[in-house]
C-alpha cells in the first residue's frame, strides 16, 4: 500500500502544470518518501524550466482511498510515445517547407495514409 500511496502522489504532480513555465509536469523529476507515519515529503522539478517544488504532505483519507483504488503500474493502459527528437522535427520542417499547398489539403492528405507503428 505504501508504495501505491507514493505513486498516487507522483500521478496527482505529473497531472498538472508546472508554475514556473505552465509546461506539463508529465515528465517531471519526482521524489516521494515517507516523513512519518501519516506524512510523505514530496519533491519534484521541471524538466522544462528546472523549477523545484514540493512539501510535506499529511495523508488523508482520501488519499488513502484514491491509492488503493489506483491500478498496479503492469497493468495500467499506457499510451507513452518517445520524445520527439531533434532529427524528426528537421524531418518535419523540410516536408513543411516543400509543401505548396493549403493546410486543409495537408490535413487531408495524412488522413487518407493509414498511422504509421
Amino acid at each position: 500500500m505504501d508504495q501505491a500511496i507514493l505513486r498516487a502522489l507522483a500521478a496527482e504532480v505529473q497531472s498538472r502544470k508546472c508554475p514556473g513555465c505552465g509546461n506539463s509536469l508529465r515528465h517531471a523529476d519526482i521524489s516521494a518518501h515517507f516523513a512519518g507515519k501519516d506524512k510523505v515529503q514530496l519533491h519534484f522539478r521541471c524538466r522544462f524550466c528546472v523549477f523545484e517544488g514540493g512539501g510535506e504532505i499529511e495523508l488523508t483519507a482520501e488519499i488513502y482511498k484514491e491509492a488503493a483504488e489506483m491500478p498496479p503500474p503492469e497493468e495500467r493502459d499506457h499510451d507513452f510515445r518517445d520524445p520527439i527528437t531533434a532529427d524528426e522535427v528537421l524531418a518535419v520542417h523540410e516536408q513543411l517547407s516543400a509543401w505548396r499547398h493549403g493546410l486543409l489539403e495537408l490535413v487531408a492528405s495524412r488522413q487518407a495514409e493509414p498511422p504509421a507503428r
